[in-house]
């Protein structure tokens, strides 16, 4: 008979077990190969948490008043939740999140990069005779 390995269902580890845990983790790299199958199941797992087609539903089947829409949307569900390049107004603003770390302590911020803003920039870069990309490294600094 084979045992499963870990604790058993329902196991509290004491804070000193946690901190022993955390410090022989630190430092311990993952390879490329997990970092990508940790994104893959993350980009599922909220794709199927926060689906497109129901962000859709949400927002216009309100003012559908002859339900057009939502029969399209629900026609269509498997195709718009399918799609990869499109993403929610929720992942949008999740993008948007950056997160800097210094030590022990995480901050995260948001930023307002458009399209619009990006055309902005590469007009100016443009009108100044700048690579677009040295223009952009030069704004960080």
């Amino acid at each position: 008979m084979m045992t499963r390995r870990g604790r058993p269902i329902g196991f509290r580890l004491s804070e000193a077990s946690k901190r022993a845990i955390s410090e022989s983790k630190r430092g311990q790299r993952h390879k490329q190969e997990t970092k990508d199958k940790i994104s893959d199941s993350l980009i599922v797992y909220f794709r199927n948490k926060n689906p497109l087609s129901e962000e859709l539903t949400n927002m216009y089947c309100n003012i559908d008043s002859n339900g057009e829409i939502c029969e399209w949307v629900t026609d269509n569900e498997s195709v718009i939740d399918s799609l990869e390049d499109v993403m929610t107004l929720k992942s949008l603003r999740n993008a948007n999140r950056i997160e800097l770390t210094v030590g022990p302590n995480i901050e995260f911020f948001s930023h307002e990069i458009t399209p619009e803003l990006i055309i902005l920039f590469l007009e100016a870069a443009e009108i100044l005779g700048l690579d677009p990309d040295e223009y952009f490294d030069d704004l960080g600094d």
